[in-house]
């Protein structure tokens, strides 16, 4: 998976870096998280990542956190917001707190506002970027 690693070196860890000298920025933050999901594009590209991602985010929550964050910047309300456990806390009100869907005003909230905070979101991306490493290693998944 020389794309996924090259892409890692060139695009992720830059960006991380970036984040990492400037940790109080959400937009850091949020631009780390955005890099560190579109790797995913370096695998499976010509093809859709749905399969994958939903694999990848089974294997490693800290990836489901950086995909949920990236999605919001996109699309302002992410499809992990919209799903509601049957029981147990969804994950998105971890992340983002409260202000998530269902709730009074609507997407108000953003990272570090009630939920998950840029210092812990750190680990969160250098966890998730370990797992894309490993991802590079493994045998072709597309």
């Amino acid at each position: 998976m020389i794309a996924l690693t090259r892409y890692l070196d060139d695009i992720v860890e830059p960006t991380f870096e970036d984040f990492k000298r400037n940790p109080r920025s959400l937009r850091h933050a949020y631009l780390a998280c955005l890099v560190t999901y579109h790797a995913i594009d370096r695998v499976t590209y010509p093809k859709n990542p749905g399969n994958l991602r939903k694999q990848w985010k089974k294997a490693s929550v800290q990836f489901a956190i950086v995909d949920m964050i990236a999605h919001k910047v996109k699309h302002v309300v992410s499809d992990d917001e919209k799903y509601r456990p049957a029981s147990g806390i969804p994950l998105s009100s971890i992340v983002f707190g409260f202000g998530t869907i269902n709730s009074a005003p609507l997407n108000t909230h953003t990272i570090n506002d009630g939920g998950v905070d840029l210092h812990n979101l750190l680990y969160v991306i250098r966890d998730a970027t370990t797992f894309l490493r490993k991802q590079a290693e493994a045998p072709d998944q597309t």
